[in-house]
């Protein structure tokens, strides 16, 4: 007789996974002491941070497959060795070329992998409330990066080098990994009859076709533009023009009130839908990015702001998984959110460089704050346009009988 789940112990697991996988967050920290040990350009240092969020939706492809055939748990782990050793070899580097390898490119593999097998394995056991478990799961991803800078913080007042706190990083986050993954078990496979069919039920070939799906990907890629750029910069920011002398502490409340934000934001999707609760997360961001703009040099009003940067940023993570199973179904699940994750990539991928280089010609980060404010805009008015276009595709369906 198979043993019955307990899925809130599950839970409690894939929280502790992305205990792990939120230290790659917190490479605003990192950025000072590589710049100060090695001196590398910051707009290209910038770039180790951005392959790394780049890289990540590739991995996910391979990992939704998993997931959706039974295999989380394997996607799981083998993303969770990646990482950590991308985080070991980094501490053996003193290349630019070679970080870009073993923190871009392998720890993003590593990331992508872990992320979503973690992410949409619970999300199968957690049907009934998809915006709590996408909160409290992705909570760990902030409660991870302020671990990690902890941690690090602790390496680097006993070993003077941020090579040797990258080092011990990994090694922590292997034993974590190797223990964790007792207590976590795949989700069954999309054809075993363990998760009902739906006529919203879509294969990843079906949901490209789908205007529905390139609406939610340029979303998704403008709003995390905004959060980006306080998750790579927020040290800098503050220290550049706002009279900070350490970053470490920006980061470290960023991370407890991203890790608060995913609680809440999931939460509240449940309760009033997805579109409507995406719409006051991008209107919230864009008023912090505002009041950054107006008020330099006020260091209250800064932590206000960054603080609720990450607090709304949190919202976006939280709330697309709901969104991406809502319209495409939860049998192909994995799969399918890995192919919206690119949406992700591509803010990723662009903000952290764009931020650090219009920063270095400029000497202020006041046009990023523009430019994010205007890319908000642009994402709320496409919210309520696909929240209408939906309407009318499920009204559709009703009057077919589907």
């Amino acid at each position: 007789m198979a043993k019955p789940i307990n899925r809130w112990g599950m839970l409690a697991a894939h929280v502790c996974i992305n205990f792990v996988l939120g230290g790659v967050y917190a490479f605003s920290y990192f950025k000072t002491p590589l710049m100060a040990q090695y001196h590398w350009d910051p707009a290209m240092l910038a770039l180790a941070f951005s392959i790394n969020m780049g890289i990540i939706p590739i991995p996910m492809i391979w990992g939704g497959k998993m997931i959706d055939n039974g295999k989380g748990k394997q996607a799981i782990v083998i993303g969770g060795i990646l990482f950590s050793l991308g985080f070991i070899l980094s501490g053996f580097v003193d290349n630019l070329y070679l970080l870009f390898l073993t923190y871009g490119v392998l720890a993003g593999l590593g990331s992508g992998l872990a992320f979503t097998g973690n992410l949409n394995n619970i999300l199968k056991f957690f049907p009934d409330r998809r915006g709590l478990a996408s909160g409290i799961v992705l909570a760990g991803v902030g409660v991870g990066t302020l671990l990690c800078t902890k941690l690090a913080e602790f390496f680097m007042s006993q070993t003077h080098d941020v090579s040797q706190a990258l080092l011990y990083l990994g090694i922590v986050y292997l034993v974590v990994i190797f223990v964790v993954q007792f207590f976590i078990r795949s989700a069954p496979a999309k054809d075993s009859g363990g998760i009902a069919a739906s006529p919203m039920d879509k294969d990843y070939r079906q949901m490209l076709r789908d205007p529905r799906f390139w609406l939610l990907f340029a979303i998704l890629a403008l709003g995390v533009f905004s959060g980006m750029v306080i998750s790579s910069s927020s040290a800098q920011i503050g220290m550049m023009q706002y009279g900070l002398a350490s970053g470490a502490m920006v980061v470290s409340l960023v991370s407890i009130f991203n890790s608060v934000g995913r609680l809440f934001w999931g939460t509240v999707a449940d309760k009033l839908g997805g579109y409507p609760t995406l719409v006051t997360v991008y209107l919230f961001l864009a008023l912090c990015m505002l009041i950054l703009l107006f008020f330099t040099g006020n260091t209250t009003m800064f932590y206000l702001s960054a603080l609720g940067v990450g607090f709304g940023y949190a919202g976006i993570l939280v709330i697309f998984p709901g969104l991406t199973s809502q319209n495409f179904g939860m049998r192909n699940q994995g799969l399918n959110y890995g192919f919206m994750y690119f949406g992700f990539a591509v803010g990723a991928v662009i903000a952290p460089y764009i931020t650090s280089a219009i920063a270095k010609s400029s000497g202020s980060y006041d046009p990023v704050f523009m430019l994010t404010t205007g890319l908000l805009a642009l994402g709320v008015i496409l919210i309520l346009f696909t929240k209408n276009y939906v309407a009318k595709i499920l009204t559709h369906m009703k009057t077919q009988g589907v």
